[in-house]
């Protein structure tokens, strides 16, 4: 069996990629920055990313086939980092295939030059381009994990996704009508782990969730709490002057300021208003996997009942 590497294997959704990798017997590496002590089921393999050479001989030493950016694009340092891996790969012999860091919603061309997120995937896919490596990115909607935090086993760092069912209220973008499609991160690592066993991958990939309003969301929430929950509809254009009535952040240490937080959520529940969030259904994993059964809002809410 080929074996894998995962870069950023140590962080929310890298770990949820890991723990499916090795739930299907597949050989992992995970790659780290610092040395760490390996477990039965997982490797850990120190590299240095500023020093692609060395990177790419420790790739090469072994024998990895495949490499899953896990790392978390929020700056242009960790975009950096995803630049300098794929060159390694490139010189790597025996790697041939390589996931860019992404597990988001559908970001197209135009989000390039509004959306930091879009333009880093963007760059890693024109750097791909230039190599032999084939190449995916994987798109997948937002998660579903926030609605059951801190109740629902996660690795997710707290974050709140218009919704917050701990407080009972929800910011919902335009008028409500505005759909996307959900899916667990456990889910996302299931179909991840099962992709690597095809023989060939499309350059977009996609896993189709259950297809919500925020405003289902919000109902399947104050059934499973039982009351009613505040809820404010925030204007498209407020929320693309970066304003969004949240009545309290996440507590998370994403390095943000409630400033940088506000506008960095007023963008995510912009393009949401847009129905960005929507994944497109042509060839999903879905059809190639139909065994594997999606996990619902309603199942991960259930989580709070009795708290």
């Amino acid at each position: 069996m080929a074996i894998i590497a995962v870069a950023g294997g140590t962080g929310s959704v890298g770990q949820a990629i890991v723990d499916a990798l090795t739930a299907t017997k597949h050989s992992v590496i995970v790659l780290t920055r610092t040395p760490r002590p390996n477990t039965a089921d997982i490797t850990y393999l120190a590299v240095n990313y500023d020093d692609v050479p060395s990177t790419s001989a420790a790739l090469e030493s072994a024998n990895i086939d495949t490499v899953i950016c896990a790392i978390s694009m929020l700056s242009e340092e960790s975009s950096a980092v995803q630049h300098k891996l794929i060159s390694a790969c490139a010189s790597s012999t025996p790697t041939r295939r390589f996931v860019v860091s992404s597990f988001d919603i559908y970001f197209n061309e135009q989000h390039i030059s509004t959306v930091p997120a879009a333009k880093w995937q963007y760059d890693a896919l024109d750097a791909l381009a230039k190599t032999d490596l084939e190449y995916t990115r994987v798109v997948n909607g937002f998660f579903l994990d926030y609605y059951g935090m801190p109740h629902w086993k996660t690795h997710l760092k707290p974050w709140t996704n218009s919704v917050s069912v701990a407080g009972k209220w929800a910011v919902i973008p335009g008028d409500g009508t505005s759909k996307g499609n959900f899916i667990t991160s456990q889910d996302l690592g299931r179909f991840v782990a099962r992709m690597m066993d095809l023989p060939r991958w499309n350059k977009l990939t996609t896993i189709v969730g259950e297809e919500l309003t925020f405003l289902q969301i919000v109902e399947a929430a104050e059934r499973v709490r039982g009351e009613k929950f505040r809820v404010i509809y925030e204007s498209m254009e407020n929320l693309a002057d970066g304003k969004i009535s949240f009545p309290e952040f996440p507590e998370a240490d994403y390095g943000l300021s409630t400033e940088q937080w506000e506008k960095a959520l007023a963008g995510i529940h912009h393009l949401a208003g847009m129905n960005v969030a929507l994944v497109p259904t042509d060839d999903p994993l879905n059809k190639h996997f139909p065994d594997l059964k999606l996990t619902t809002v309603s199942e991960v809410i259930e989580s709070w009942r009795g708290k």
